[in-house]
């Protein structure tokens, strides 16, 4: 009988088999790009992020993070390099006055993920106009203040606005170990009026708040400050000396 003497193909060998295990191939073939490129994407921007401790400081008093230069980079600058994941729009602290601001939701700086927030140089009377002009707003983070949308003309013509500060608001906890291991020694601290302690770096323009140990405000997250080395007086030291609480320490270089 002929049907009895041919030979067996061996499973492996069947056609169906055969073509299943190309589709498998293909797929994850596919799925393994996919996650290459995903995570080559991600290492490049991180790269180009740097680390929240990498702050260059630059000539005339300016300084660098983040691929951002403080005192020259622009509104411009920041939506053609975050897209859509800036947001712009105009803050009113609760009995303040507006301020141009814009955030990133979560930047990763190399590996470390946080929420990015710059401020702007804006004139007063046009900022008044713009929040009158709001087609709507939001009650703020913590229900302090309230973020206005802007109007499409005013979003265009603030496009030249410089960016004048930065604050990093790293997703990991950190403590006053990390921060003098990455920043160093500060040249003064100071305690904040939420029982924060302020770690001041006038030379790169750095302000360092992290949250106190006990308390309501023991979970906040902790907040880098940056501005350009030259206003580091202006913009950092003299609003936390007008604060209520009083300097707690001071070293120049403990």
């Amino acid at each position: 009988n002929s049907a009895l003497s041919s030979p067996i193909t061996p499973w492996w060998r069947r056609p169906i088999v055969l073509s299943t295990l190309a589709v498998l191939l293909i797929v994850a073939g596919t799925i393994g790009w996919s996650m290459y490129a995903g995570l080559r994407d991600e290492a490049s921007q991180a790269r180009a992020n740097g680390l929240p401790w990498q702050v260059q400081v630059r000539p005339e008093g300016r300084s660098e993070v983040f691929g951002l230069t403080l005192g020259q980079a622009t509104l411009g600058d920041l939506q053609a390099r975050f897209g859509d994941e800036l947001h712009v729009g105009l803050i009113v602290p609760n009995g303040g006055e507006p301020a141009l601001e814009a955030f990133v939701e979560s930047l990763r700086a190399g590996f470390v993920t946080g929420r990015l927030v710059a401020a702007f140089e804006a004139d007063p009377a046009w900022l008044a106009r713009a929040r009158q002009r709001s087609p709507r707003n939001d009650v703020g983070e913590g229900g302090r203040s309230r973020r206005y949308h802007l109007a499409a003309d005013d979003l265009a013509q603030v496009r030249s606005a410089r960016l004048t500060a930065l604050a990093y608001l790293p997703a990991v906890k950190l403590d006053a170990e990390m921060v003098q291991q990455r920043f160093g020694h500060a040249t003064e601290r100071v305690s904040g009026p939420g029982g924060e302690a302020q770690w001041l770096y006038p030379a790169l323009g750095v302000a360092v708040a992290l949250p106190p140990a006990e308390g309501e405000n023991a979970k906040a997250r902790a907040v880098i400050q940056y501005v350009a080395p030259k206003d580091f007086d202006a913009r950092l030291r003299a609003p936390l000396r007008a604060a209520p609480a009083a300097p707690a320490a001071s070293s120049s270089g403990g």
